[in-house]
């Protein structure tokens, strides 16, 4: 089954998770949202994902949602987001993506989420500071990924197991 991973990724962490993904899902091609939109007429399932900042689907991911939708529900659907708070991702997921394609999709799943400070400016700095002292007084709060979700995905997108979610 011929998969394209479309993702957007501001400091990394959806890139990541897009290309752990890749290696699992034989014959898929990514996509960085942020540098090109393809096409997903000419394959047989699509998986799109990016990362949560204050509530939002990274616009990219969300454009392109909206814009392949009447397409995408025609397709094998995969969604994912990369968030410091999975615990959220039901939320996340109704806040952002249209609920027909969230309905149609096989699998949908938060993969975790990381702090890389190297990358982060600005605001998110300061969020990522604020986060990063809470985790000091309470460790099980530390973002962090999650790969065992990434293989659950893989497998669901393949048809190996039934309709995973959350």
């Amino acid at each position: 089954m011929k998969t394209l991973i479309a993702y957007a990724s501001k400091t990394g962490t959806s890139k990541k998770c897009a290309e752990l993904l890749g290696q699992a899902l034989p014959d898929s091609e990514l996509c960085d949202l942020t540098k090109e939109k393809r096409d997903p007429a000419s394959f047989d399932a699509v998986v799109i994902g990016g990362g949560i900042r204050m509530g939002r689907l990274h616009v990219d991911a969300r454009q392109y949602l909206e814009y392949c939708k009447d397409l995408l529900l025609t397709k094998r659907l995969g969604l994912f987001l990369c968030s410091g708070w999975p615990e959220q991702a039901e939320a996340q997921f109704s806040g952002n993506v249209d609920g027909e394609l969230l309905a149609h999709a096989t699998v949908r799943m938060s993969f975790g989420g990381e702090i890389d400070m190297q990358r982060m400016h600005g605001f998110d700095r300061i969020l990522a500071r604020m986060a990063q002292k809470a985790a000091r007084e309470d460790p099980a709060s530390a973002p962090r990924l999650y790969p065992e979700r990434i293989d659950a995905f893989a497998k669901a997108m393949a048809g190996k197991d039934g309709k995973e979610q959350s």
